[in-house]
């Protein structure tokens, strides 16, 4: 009996083994799986983000083309653009030409070729169509990207360098595919096509570093000026009027230092040729921001302060300047006139920002200390023997060289006389009726901002 007891109790612990093992291992098959659920769901994110549905479009609603009025045959091949959204990188787009037909004017279609490839240029579809008759045609343009790939009830999922695998979604099957149909309208025409012409209203721009430069290239002989398309290389690109007036204007989002060529070219895809074909060129010169009147880096109380904003090389007309006193605005003005401005005794400093057509591009502090005070300065002196006496002459000015009120004592006295007593120089004459061996002088200069100096000087007279 106890050996059936025991074996029972062995029987009892394998068992209760064998149950916390299930349990252990079904937990972590729980845990894998809200593992794997979180990861598809972080997947599902990336795709949502990145994976975003292709988009064709026609860059224009109906392509006109001219064709000649005798043989009714377009001059040269249509030109015709499907724009791409949607995916970040468009430039691996592949694009198809699905179908080609010529709509007369029953309303019947023509079949045409599509055996004509489709281009990829920086990511949209461009179709060079060759040369048909007068009449109006659909084209129907396919695109394709490779992102995404069927495995069983999964999909492949390619995003930048890496591949994702994720369950199948019915929203993802067309999400690489788009179709767009191009209109084109071949027109017999009678008159003879203008020229295409771009103008500019200069030649030479000087520009500073720091500011995005914008020029507006004007155009001539088209009907439908937003039709055009412009080209001045890379970093460069083109806003169109907002009104679809007949300029556009050029973006330069980053200058860089030094001269820059610019050639501008433009195609009104009007198929005339040449007479579509447009090109005008202008310099850019770009320097560092630099003042015309450097301003100075001290100022005093008391006295006015000129700021000159004028940047070398810009038209002050689209500078403005904003003044501070020890962070706080005074205001915003043009450039033209000079910034006047008298500190007060309790500022501190004084700081002023310059903008070009709105950007800042230039900054400039200047400390606020009490004035200096009149320098006394004894220039020469003279015997003028044909009128008996010594001359002497002093000079002394404010610290914006204005003139000072001077005073003057001696010794011996009753010598001395002093041809005025505010100036900037002044004359003094030593009678010599006495035969005076020397003459001791003592100036003291005054000026308007409080500033005043002394100074002292003995001088031996030749005999």
């Amino acid at each position: 009996m106890a050996g059936l007891e025991s074996k029972k109790e062995h029987l009892s612990f394998y068992f209760v083994l064998y149950i916390v093992a299930m349990v252990t291992v079904f937990v972590i098959m729980m845990e894998r799986d809200a593992l794997l659920a979180k990861r598809d769901e972080n997947i599902a994110q990336l795709v949502e983000i990145y994976v975003r549905q292709l988009h064709l479009s026609p860059n224009a609603d109906t392509s006109i083309t001219f064709a000649d009025p005798v043989t009714g045959i377009a001059r040269e091949p249509l030109m015709l653009r499907a724009k791409t959204e949607g995916p970040i990188d468009r430039n691996d787009i592949k694009f198809t030409l699905v179908k080609a037909v010529k709509i007369h004017a029953d309303g019947t279609q023509e079949e045409k070729s599509t055996s004509v490839p489709v281009g990829n240029e920086n990511g949209d579809g461009v179709l060079s169509y060759p040369p048909v008759d007068d009449g109006v045609y659909a084209f129907t343009v396919a695109g394709y990207k490779h992102r995404i790939e069927r495995v069983g009830d999964k999909m492949k999922v390619r995003i930048r360098d890496t591949t994702y695998l994720i369950a199948y979604s019915p929203q993802l099957e067309r999400v690489d595919r788009d179709t767009t149909v191009l209109l084109a309208h071949v027109i017999r025409s009678g008159e003879l096509p203008i020229q295409l012409t771009l103008n500019i209203e200069e030649t030479r721009d000087n520009w500073v570093l720091g500011v995005p430069f914008k020029k507006k290239i004007f155009m001539g002989g088209v009907e439908e000026p937003w039709r055009t398309i412009f080209n001045a290389g890379p970093g460069i690109s083109f806003e169109k009027a907002a009104d679809k007036g007949s300029y556009v204007t050029l973006l330069w989002e980053l200058p860089k230092p030094g001269q820059r060529e610019f050639i501008v070219t433009a195609d009104a895809n009007r198929g005339l040729g040449q007479k579509d074909r447009a090109t005008t060129r202008f310099t850019v010169d770009v320097v560092p921001p630099a003042y015309v009147n450097p301003p100075s880096a001290k100022g005093f109380w008391g006295i006015p302060y000129t700021f000159d904003a004028q940047v070398a090389g810009l038209n002050p007309i689209d500078i403005t300047v904003e003044s501070f006193h020890d962070g706080e605005s005074m205001g915003m003005k043009p450039a033209v006139p000079k910034t006047v401005i008298t500190p007060d005794r309790k500022w501190r400093a004084l700081s002023f920002k310059v903008f070009y057509r709105g950007n800042l591009i230039k900054e400039h502090q200047a400390v606020l200390i009490a004035p200096p005070p009149p320098q006394i300065k004894w220039v020469q002196q003279n015997l003028d023997r044909g009128n008996n006496s010594f001359v002497i002459t002093a000079a002394a000015a404010d610290p914006l060289g204005g003139p000072v009120r001077m005073s003057i004592e001696s010794q011996p006295q009753g010598l001395v006389t002093m041809d005025k007593v505010r100036g900037t120089t002044f004359k003094i004459s030593v009678d010599l009726s006495s035969k005076p061996s020397a003459i001791f002088l003592k100036l003291t200069a005054t000026d308007g901002y409080g500033g005043k100096s002394v100074s002292s000087k003995q001088f031996n007279i030749p005999q």
